[in-house]
């Protein structure tokens, strides 16, 4: 039998089974323990004779074949999915040990002390870079900043004509390549405005660029690309900056959620009167 995915050979024998047959089909595709074929007739009320009969509609000559095959499909289903878990790990732990190789905590603290000082932030990103974006607004709007993820080219042309010397623009890109981007941030650099960015390009252009550069990993293999999600080496990043953040700043991140909440508290207990 060319096709030796059970599953796929049971589906497509539907059309020719009755309501007995698909009884038998069912409990083997919800992928229960292979049993001997007059234990499986107990187990779900049905005869021998109607289970032989299901083997030969799929193509098998027997329960015997029918049975070896079903094996072989869940030892290679179990496979597929013990691989998968385990390249997974591996590029996470890839991922993190770079970055762990590569970053600087001083930069780190140096970015945290530029955000304590700019209440205004804007984050520059495009596609899955402005997903990581909106984890770190997320994040630092809950500790009293305001945070702009600006995500397409004429929206970061258009505030970067804006902004000045008393900004913060933070780019996130793994590649930072992108010529529309880098010739807006030209311009913000030319006028003084601060510019952290967070980039797996290490070329000169980002340096001169940026007050402070944060590097991080590549997803080096593009076919991993959707295995692992594009946007992971950013939020690793951010993660490392809020907890540092925290770090240094707790009394004021401490008094800004007091003050949140006692004015939520206190606005939730006046509409109720």
């Amino acid at each position: 039998m060319l096709n030796s995915d059970i599953f796929l050979i049971i589906e497509s024998s539907k059309l020719k089974f009755t309501e007995v047959d698909q009884q038998i089909a069912d409990y083997f595709l919800n992928g229960n323990p292979p049993l001997k074929q007059s234990e499986l007739a107990k187990k779900i009320n049905v005869s021998t004779a109607s289970i032989t009969r299901f083997c030969k509609k799929t193509g098998f000559g027997n329960y015997k074949e029918f049975i070896y095959c079903y094996r072989k499909t869940l030892q290679e289903h179990s496979n597929d999915k013990n691989n998968i878990t385990s390249n997974l790990l591996i590029r996470y732990n890839e991922l993190i040990t770079e970055i762990d190789k590569t970053i600087d905590i001083e930069e780190i603290k140096s970015v945290c002390r530029l955000i304590q000082l700019h209440k205004i932030i804007h984050i520059y990103g495009l596609g899955l870079s402005a997903i990581a974006g909106e984890d770190f607004k997320f994040r630092f709007t809950r500790i009293g900043k305001y945070v702009e993820v600006v995500q397409d080219y004429d929206s970061i042309e258009m505030i970067s004509s804006l902004l000045d010397q008393d900004n913060l623009v933070i780019y996130l890109s793994l590649r930072g390549e992108n010529q529309y981007v880098i010739r807006s941030l030209k311009r913000l650099k030319q006028k003084g405005a601060t510019i952290i960015v967070i980039t797996s390009n290490r070329s000169s252009v980002m340096d001169e660029l940026a007050d402070v550069t944060l590097l991080t990993s590549q997803i080096k293999n593009t076919n991993e690309v959707g295995q692992v999600s594009g946007q992971l080496p950013l939020l690793i990043i951010i993660d490392m900056i809020y907890s540092q953040y925290i770090s240094m700043y707790r009394e004021n991140v401490s008094k800004w959620i007091g003050t949140e909440y006692a004015y939520l508290h206190g606005h939730k207990s006046s509409e109720h009167k």
